[in-house]
């Protein structure tokens, strides 16, 4: 692996504060997303409560990096991590009387929170390191949230299966906590002085930037097209292990940790340097991206549970492959201040655009069967990139 970033004491830190951090997330991603399959048995349920979780992304994300662009970073990154304790906490406690409505308003509260966080993590990060180190902070903060991906999900299903949901709540709440004491020892780059400008002309300056930068502006629909069809798909694995293979919760777990065994394989890859370009889309971003869309369909028709569980990490392996490599081509050469406002534009696409995916899936799947349902998505998203890199090369 590439070490230069970790030669940074104050990235050291981060990065041991963001690894229990991400195991708390997909503890409660988990946990979340079982307790809507147990408490409803309805597959379209499932997909609104993913997709409440990251809803908000479309709607106040962009609203969010103007002000990480505005404010103190690190302190922002305490006020959100704090959120999300709070968060876990009120769901862990109302658990024994909370049914169907107060698990989507549960998602949404989270889904609300995570708005927030990531443009103020996707800042916080960069500006811990010189400039010409970002790619490897970007790189080596995707191998820690993948390692994450790959123990949690299975870690919760176990937890889930032996002591129950609110357990595997409370273990999340633990995990945020030493990102909180690191916080208290980092200190971020300072943005450059600028003269102040009211808040929506920031947003507009943001969208701008992002629509006049071709680099900026090929990612980001490479990414809404991925992120639609292969991270909506991976959003619905309750369906898949349950409806489809009646695994129950430890079949989740090994679902969506095959996902990120996949998920691991290609951030040590990018981590070790393998397909780090700088600022430009690889070719390799294009043929990933057509073989993440071919794992969605194998899902779809996988005939036996290995075979889900090998084009599930698949799936996973694409979806972190195209990820890491479209965000390090943004953050290459993006000016501290507009990274805030430039990344929560991608996390809207990124993150925000799965919930749609997500809704799509897990409302065709009540009609045609999680199986048909994931075809469908697959072949509309080859279909998509097709049809944008045939568009982009007439451009």
């Amino acid at each position: 692996m590439k070490g230069a970033a970790f030669s940074n004491r104050q990235f050291r830190l981060f990065f041991l504060g963001v690894f229990f951090a991400v195991q708390a997330i997909w503890v409660q991603r988990v946990t979340l997303s079982w307790l809507a399959w147990e408490r409803t048995g309805s597959a379209a349920f499932v997909g609104l409560v993913a997709g409440l979780s990251l809803l908000p992304t479309l709607l106040t994300g962009p609203l969010f990096g103007v002000i990480a662009d505005r404010v103190d970073i690190r302190r922002a990154s305490v006020v959100t991590n704090t959120a999300q304790v709070v968060c876990i906490t009120a769901l862990a406690l109302s658990l024994p009387w909370i049914g169907a409505p107060g698990l989507a308003v549960a998602a949404l509260a989270i889904g609300l929170v995570s708005s927030a966080h990531h443009p103020v993590r996707m800042s916080l990060g960069p500006r811990l390191v010189p400039p010409d180190l970002v790619q490897h902070v970007v790189s080596a903060t995707a191998l820690n949230f993948n390692i994450a991906r790959l123990v949690a999900p299975a870690g919760a299903g176990l937890i889930i299966a032996q002591f129950g949901a609110p357990v595997a709540l409370w273990v999340a709440v633990v995990f945020y906590l030493p990102m909180l004491v690191v916080l208290t020892q980092l200190t971020p780059r300072s943005l450059p002085p600028r003269p102040p400008r009211a808040f929506f002309r920031e947003l507009l300056d943001g969208l701008h930037y992002a629509r006049d930068t071709r680099l900026i502006r090929m990612a980001f629909l490479l990414t809404l097209i991925f992120a639609t069809q292969v991270r909506g798909a991976l959003e619905v694995l309750p369906v898949l292990a349950d409806g489809a293979f009646q695994r129950g919760a430890e079949g989740l777990g090994l679902l969506t940790a095959a996902a990120g065994a996949g998920a691991l394989l290609a951030a040590i890859a990018k981590a070790l340097g393998l397909g780090a370009v700088g600022a430009r889309i690889p070719p390799a971003v294009y043929v990933v991206g057509l073989a993440g869309q071919g794992a969605v369909i194998a899902m779809g028709l996988a005939p036996i549970w290995p075979v889900a569980l090998a084009a599930t990490a698949l799936a996973g392996f694409c979806a972190t492959w195209s990820g890491v490599s479209l965000q390090s081509a943004i953050q290459t050469d993006l000016p501290d201040d507009l990274r805030g406002r430039v990344m929560s534009l991608w996390t809207v696409v990124g993150f925000g655009t799965v919930a749609l995916g997500a809704f799509a899936i897990g409302g065709l799947a009540e009609w045609v069967g999680i199986g048909l349902a994931l075809v469908m998505a697959g072949v509309a998203g080859a279909l998509c990139q097709i049809l944008l890199v045939l568009w982009g090369a007439r451009r």
